[in-house]
């Protein structure tokens, strides 16, 4: 194998250095920058050192309001009496594409609500999976 004398051998060693990042780039962008997940997977390694306690609900969407052809659904997760709420997530896996939409989220220490809309009401709508992060009440 040669060396990377001269101006072809510069050129040469500058593509093959742009191709390991680009191709170290690309890998990092197909994992996802939380490790190809939507939901963490677990706790964080501090958070039992702040008795942080997690809630899992998983819901078959349904909605309660229409309006025309289009149907809402608010689902309010709350957590107990000694905790409050530090932040939720929120996904719909399975179902058709676009039978049901999160159109929004919000987070407050008595609660964490998930807003969505069927669109036409058409298709089936999978499941909705909430995970909501709490901390005890100080």
């Amino acid at each position: 194998m040669g060396t990377f004398n001269g101006r072809l051998g510069r050129t040469a060693l500058a593509g093959l250095v742009a191709a390991l990042a680009a191709g170290a780039a690309t890998a990092f962008v197909a994992s996802g920058a939380s490790g190809g997940a939507s939901l963490p997977a677990a706790n964080p390694i501090d958070a039992k050192a702040a008795a942080m306690k997690v809630i899992t609900r998983t819901i078959t969407p349904a909605p309660t309001s229409t309006r025309q052809f289009t149907g809402y659904q608010t689902v309010t997760v709350k957590p107990p009496s000694k905790y409050v709420v530090l932040q939720g997530f929120a996904t719909i896996s399975g179902g058709n594409t676009e039978s049901a939409i999160i159109t929004s989220t919000s987070s407050t220490p008595a609660r964490y609500q998930v807003k969505l809309k069927f669109p036409g009401e058409q298709g089936k709508p999978g499941k909705l999976h909430i995970r909501v992060q709490l901390l005890p009440k100080l």
